[in-house]
């Protein structure tokens, strides 16, 4: 998924973000994307809409604060890596990804590429390298929950979305 991390390096250096953690909300703002948060009743935690130049990220207010960021940084990797179809609703040029229990298996390839930003953006694989450095150096016995967790704070996001971080980067086996 080179697009995906190549677009949020570029998104990060933009801004010059190298504090933690990402304020992922104000750059999806930055891009021009306006931030909906209403509670839905399906499954769903989000979705970009395109109307002409406009772009909403829609998150759900159901969801916990982390999966909240999360959800803001998928739907921005949608908005500034997919073009997609065009869906034409009440003679206005839409398109909406909506976030589901499918998207958040990764079967589909805008999906993976949405996760693999999102994960950049958030966890920067230098950053992440450098914190768990630090962490292991301060700890040589940490346990492998420990790492995720503190880990997890620092970036503020899940420890189920770190520790597939930390797998997807070699840190940490399956």
């Amino acid at each position: 998924m080179g697009k995906a991390r190549d677009k949020a390096e570029s998104v990060l250096n933009k801004y010059s973000i190298r504090t933690l953690p990402i304020p992922v909300e104000e750059i999806a703002q930055a891009e021009g994307a306006e931030i909906a948060r209403h509670r839905f009743e399906g499954p769903e935690s989000g979705f970009a809409l395109r109307n002409g130049s406009r772009w909403i990220i829609g998150v759900n207010t159901q969801t916990s604060r982390r999966r909240q960021r999360f959800t803001i940084a998928h739907e921005l990797g949608h908005l500034l890596l997919h073009e997609g179809r065009e869906l034409t609703v009440d003679q206005a040029v839409l398109r909406i990804d909506l976030r589901d229990e499918v998207s958040s298996m990764a079967t589909k390839v805008e999906e993976i590429e949405a996760n693999a930003f999102a994960a950049n953006i958030l966890m920067p694989e230098d950053m992440i390298l450098s914190s768990a450095a630090r962490l292991m150096d301060e700890n040589p016995s940490i346990v492998h929950s420990d790492l995720i967790v503190n880990l997890a704070r620092e970036f503020d996001v899940s420890t189920e979305a770190m520790g597939f971080r930390l797998i997807n980067l070699g840190i940490l086996t399956a």
